[in-house]
């Protein structure tokens, strides 16, 4: 058994790994996502016998690095290896900060190596939640936008979202990503602004799905909740505004 850093080659098998995993079978999802990995940060993978059985991966920012896409094949499960692939992780990352969200099945785990629980973030079904409303759409984050993220996430993410090709929906008071059916992230100044991007998002885009450390507010605007990860970090706390964001990106990036 050995670790060793991915490549390009890597990423079939490795979406195989992670979609096992968590159960998904978006497979151009997932090498999409792998792939972003690879251009902007490093994944690492365990091999038994040239199989790869395991992957972990990280972006670094600027004052903080996001941790993702954490998987064991279910056979090699309980057997050390995700403490072994983290342990190689962690000894590679430079910032002071280090955040990632945690499946029930990771968290005792990262909670061993350190990483103490911030807030819930939450996946809610909110495709019935629609309605008249007004926003404005484009291709592009204007930097605004990017300002406005820096804010709400506590670091600059503009090399991410050079990679995404969503739509971008927005208002006088915030913005959001729409991608894959997914709002996110959405970053809004305050609330009537953030439910006029839903259920805009929601009747003209098509948007499913929001990833939010807001439940109270989806939930109240009708939204259906699917499944919880624990926000989760090492080391030096992130200069956040938390009441700027509505929605996050993805479990993946933050």
């Amino acid at each position: 058994m050995i670790i060793r850093e991915a490549t390009y080659a890597d990423i079939k098998e490795m979406t195989i790994v992670w979609g096992e995993t968590i159960g998904s079978s978006n497979i151009e999802a997932n090498k999409e996502v792998f792939s972003i990995f690879l251009d902007l940060g490093k994944c690492l993978v365990v091999e038994e016998g040239e199989k790869i059985i395991s992957t972990a991966c990280y972006i670094p920012y600027h004052n903080l690095t996001w941790i993702g896409n954490v998987g064991v094949k279910t056979e090699y499960q309980r057997k050390g290896i995700g403490r072994r692939i983290m342990i190689e992780l962690l000894n590679e990352i430079k910032t002071r900060s280090i955040r990632l969200d945690a499946t029930n099945a990771g968290y005792k785990l990262y909670k061993d190596l350190g990483f103490e629980e911030e807030y819930k973030t939450v996946v809610y079904d909110i495709s019935q939640v629609g309605g008249k409303v007004r926003a404005e759409e484009t291709e592009e984050l204007e930097d605004w936008m990017l300002k406005l993220d820096k804010r709400g996430f506590g670091d600059d993410r503009a090399k991410l979202f050079s990679r995404i090709r969503g739509k971008v929906v927005y208002n006088e008071g915030g913005f959001g990503i729409v991608y894959r059916n997914v709002i996110g992230p959405l970053i809004a100044v305050n609330e009537r602004s953030a439910e006029e991007l839903i259920r805009y998002a929601v009747s003209n885009l098509g948007v499913r799905l929001i990833i939010t450390p807001k439940e109270e507010f989806i939930k109240n605007l009708g939204g259906k909740k699917v499944y919880e990860c624990k926000r989760m970090r090492k080391g030096d706390k992130i200069n956040e505004d938390i009441k700027l964001t509505y929605g996050i990106f993805r479990y993946s990036f933050g």
